[in-house]
This record gives structure tokens, sequence and C-alpha cells, in this order.
């Protein structure tokens, strides 16, 4: 595109993938607030978004997808967290996990033994002020106990009555 003389750019577009609720707000504090966004979880739904047959063109087909650094462990490890395939694993057995259980678990994972506030919580997962129900919460939490119980790792969602959750190790029991 050719601007004439004195004549300015339009607003920018910006397109970010960020399959994480984290990764979404980061991205849009950078963001100069007079540049249009498309936030996207994954490539191939920014394609899909962009064009309008969802048939990618041959030249958006040639470009190969950044390379992947593989699962890294948060925090632990032990207990793995893949973002990129939203899956959480301990000793090879792996289990998928929701957006919202990924997210709940990736924070619990960065500090584990801290107690999380649910106002702190509902801002970092759903996005939103803590409204003082807890039935969203409770209901992400029992699944995601269930799956780390079913990957027989040892850590455990503990929570703490009218503050917040916390991520806590169990310990191995006494032998002898």
């Amino acid at each position: 595109m050719t601007l004439a003389r004195g004549e300015e750019p339009g607003p920018a577009l910006v397109i970010a993938v960020a399959p994480t609720l984290e990764e979404r707000l980061r991205v849009v504090r950078l963001v100069d607030d007079q540049v249009a966004l498309l936030l996207v979880g994954s490539r191939e739904e920014a394609v899909a978004l962009l064009l309008a047959d969802d048939r990618p063109p041959p030249e958006l087909m040639a470009v190969p997808d950044p390379p992947v650094a593989g699962p890294v462990p948060l925090a632990a490890a032990d207990l793995v967290v893949d973002s990129d395939l939203r899956t959480a694993s301990y000793e090879g057995t792996s289990v998928p996990l929701s957006p919202l259980e990924h997210d709940l678990l990736t924070c619990l994972l960065e500090d584990v033994g801290h107690t999380w506030p649910f106002d702190v919580l509902h801002r970092r997962i759903w996005g939103t002020g803590h409204l003082g129900g807890l039935a969203d919460v409770q209901s992400v939490v029992k699944r995601l106990r269930r799956k780390l119980r079913d990957l027989r790792c040892p850590f455990r969602i503990t929570s703490v009555r009218g503050v917040g959750l916390r991520l806590d190790r169990r310990l191995a029991p006494a032998t002898g």
C-alpha cells in the first residue's frame, strides 16, 4: 500500500496467538489503545477467522509453524502441563484439560503452597471480578481434583475456607 504525501495510515491490526488467558491479558497490556487487536488461541483459528471459505491460500500453507519446544514443567519436574496440547502429565500418564482447568492448574503451579485468593483467581482465570458465588470455581476444581487423582500425582488442590485455593504436594505415607 502506498500513502499519498501527508496521508496517515489507518489503524493497525495486530493478530496475536495466545492460548491462555494469562497470555491474552499480557498481550492486551502491551498493545496501544489505537490498535485493533484480534486474539486467537491458535494459528488455525486465525486462518479460519480471516478467510471466508476456510481454505488457506497456498502461500500460507507453505509457512511452517514455529518450532515447539515441547512441554515445559511448571514448578514441579514431575507434573508437566503442556499448554499446546492442553494436557497434564505425570510419570507417563496424561489427561486432557479444559481451558479453565488448564488455566487454573498453571496458575496454582506458579507457586506451589501459596494460597491464591478467590478474587485473584477470578481475574486471572475467568477475566472477571469475584462476585461472591463459588459454583463456577467449585465445578472446575472438582473436575481438576479428579484428573489429578487419575494421574496418581502427589499434588492436591486444597481449599482454604473463605480465602482461596492452593496446590499442595502430598507427603509420602510413612513406612515401617
